[in-house]
């Protein structure tokens, strides 16, 4: 095996900075030259509407794929095993319900901010607890992903003449993103994210090969020899990190609100040039998601044949202890995999300031501040949010920047406090008319309340820890049965015109001419369908 610290001693190259430093120059300048004509709020947070299907899917991709996946579910790979997978598949489910369920509403009532339907659905009490919510979970988001970039970059620089401290990382990963996002808007975003989608794949796929494909490793096949127990899908309800219970429970809570309901993500689909792209985008992305397991995952757990390194305080270093090891020196390719990794986390961070300008904006600004402000005035006031929000994300990105392992799950631990409450009040409001304006509100502002309460309770009265996931599964059926309780009380509160935002009542859009023509393979169910059995498939094979 080869020591971390001894990988650790091959210094970067020269042509590497090169590869680094033109490919960051080059996707800054891409992102600012695309977006150099945007003069209205469509443009600059909805890309005009003009975003074709392929764009779709490479920014949904690009912009969930970051160093949390690339370093943390590596690390989290070599921790945990293939059951982390459970990200990947169950996405597929959030993923679809986007499609087919949400995606239907929000494109046909022309919204901005996700928020913007539950202040139509029900009222501006759960739009604004909405958005401070939904900014909290960016903020939680964005942090991680730039810790575990720094942490990398540091790492990988080391020993070299061109060393980067976690700190100088952690500036200049910020600063680059901010810089296109701010002038350019969506619009650079989602063709940047395209970009750097194609250099995350060409990195983390270069490594997964020399990792899987080592001598020591011996192929998939060697992996599945030396490691049956942990090449299965569920784990036994009582593991700490990934229970099957907790899996088919409160971690698809999180998948429904991660990808139906979380503003960064949707607001690639509501750019889309029509309902198909949007459709087909993001069922072409679900196929791409579909491949992590085999470039994050799986090289995660050949690690520990390839490094002598600790899983339980390590694991976050499996990423930059591969590329040390196993890419020669003086060849570009430690340059290229840095520019994969670089490429992921800031389609990430440019995703998350571009949705948190837009939250802000629209939701508090606009409605509380300052209705009737310009065109020009909003989009500076989004520019405004988006940097204060990367200050803070700075702050806190070295104030919490010693975290020893496990990021990755502790990001989703995080976040499992602010979501039940937020989709229970979506879904209920969708799905049945006689929800109401103070049932929504009273449900997610439950969600933490009961986490917290639930928390406790099991620490005081049971005497151990309740997992994430089964802490989120029972807090969405305490906030439903808040939503029906106070909804039983408060039927005098029912609004037909706002009823009519319900799936029993709200009218499809009708097909257009362009969607009559289209050829029967160009059908986005018929590609959902052979994603569905694409991702059953492995769930078998790996049960």
């Amino acid at each position: 095996m080869i020591l971390l610290a001894q990988s650790s001693s091959v210094p970067l190259q020269w042509l590497d900075v090169l590869i680094l430093v033109v490919s960051i120059v080059g996707v800054t300048g891409f992102g600012m030259w695309i977006g150099r004509k945007e003069e209205d709020t469509t443009d600059y947070y909805l890309a005009g509407k003009t975003v074709a299907w392929w764009a779709v899917a490479g920014s949904i991709f690009g912009t969930n794929i970051s160093s949390h996946h690339m370093v943390g579910m590596m690390g989290a790979g070599l921790k945990e095993g293939f059951a982390q997978a459970n990200y990947e598949f169950g996405a597929i489910f959030g993923l679809l319900m986007l499609c087919y369920f949400f995606l239907p509403f929000y494109r046909r009532m022309g919204l901005y901010t996700l928020s913007e339907y539950l202040g139509r659905r029900f009222d501006d009490r759960s739009r604004l607890v909405y958005s401070i919510t939904n900014m909290a979970f960016l903020l939680i988001q964005m942090v991680g992903t730039m810790i575990l970039g720094a942490l990398t970059i540091a790492t990988l620089t080391a020993d070299s003449p061109y060393a980067v401290s976690y700190e100088m990382a952690i500036c200049l990963l910020a600063a680059v993103s901010a810089a296109y996002t701010f002038y350019g808007g969506l619009k650079a975003d989602i063709f940047n994210d395209v970009v750097q989608s194609v250099l995350l794949l060409i990195g983390s796929g270069l490594l997964a090969v020399l990792a899987i494909w080592h001598p020591n490793v011996g192929g998939l096949s060697g992996l599945l020899e030396k490691q049956p127990e942990k090449f299965h899908v569920f784990f036994e309800a009582s593991h700490p990190e990934l229970p099957w219970s907790g899996v088919l429970s409160g971690l698809m809570v999180l998948h429904l609100y991660y990808w139906g309901t979380n503003q960064f993500i949707v607001q690639r689909t509501l750019g889309a040039r029509s309902d198909w792209d949007a459709r087909m985008g993001t069922v072409a992305a679900g196929f791409f998601k579909l491949l992590i397991p085999f470039l994050c995952i799986v090289p995660g757990m050949a690690a520990g044949y390839i490094l002598a390194i600790d899983p339980a305080t390590e694991s976050d270093t499996a990423f930059a202890g591969l590329t040390r090891a196993l890419l020669p020196a003086g060849y570009g390719l430690v340059g290229l995999v840095m520019a994969g990794l670089v490429a992921g986390i800031l389609s990430t961070i440019d995703s998350m300031m571009n949705s948190t300008a837009t939250l802000f904006t629209f939701d508090i600004y606009k409605k509380y501040i300052q209705p009737n402000a310009a065109e020009k005035r909003l989009i500076w006031v989004g520019r405004a949010a988006m940097m204060l929000m990367v200050s803070v994300a700075i702050w806190l990105s070295l104030y919490f920047g010693q975290t020893k392992g496990g990021i990755f799950n502790r990001m989703a631990d995080y976040n499992a406090y602010l979501v039940p409450g937020v989709i229970v009040a979506y879904m209920a409001g969708m799905l049945l008319p006689y929800v109401t304006r103070t049932a929504a509100f009273l449900c997610i502002l439950a969600g933490p309340l009961f986490s917290i309460l639930f928390d406790r309770v099991a620490q005081f009265g049971f005497g151990h820890d309740l997992q994430a996931f089964h802490r989120a599964g029972l807090v969405t059926l305490a906030c439903g049965v808040v939503v029906l309780m106070v909804s039983a009380v408060t039927q005098r509160e029912r609004d037909a015109e706002r009823e009519q935002f319900t799936w029993g009542r709200f009218q499809p859009e009708p097909k257009t001419a362009a969607d009559l023509k289209r050829a029967w393979w160009f059908d986005d169910r018929l590609w959902a369908a052979l994603l569905v059995v694409c991702t059953l498939g492995m769930c078998w094979f790996f049960r």
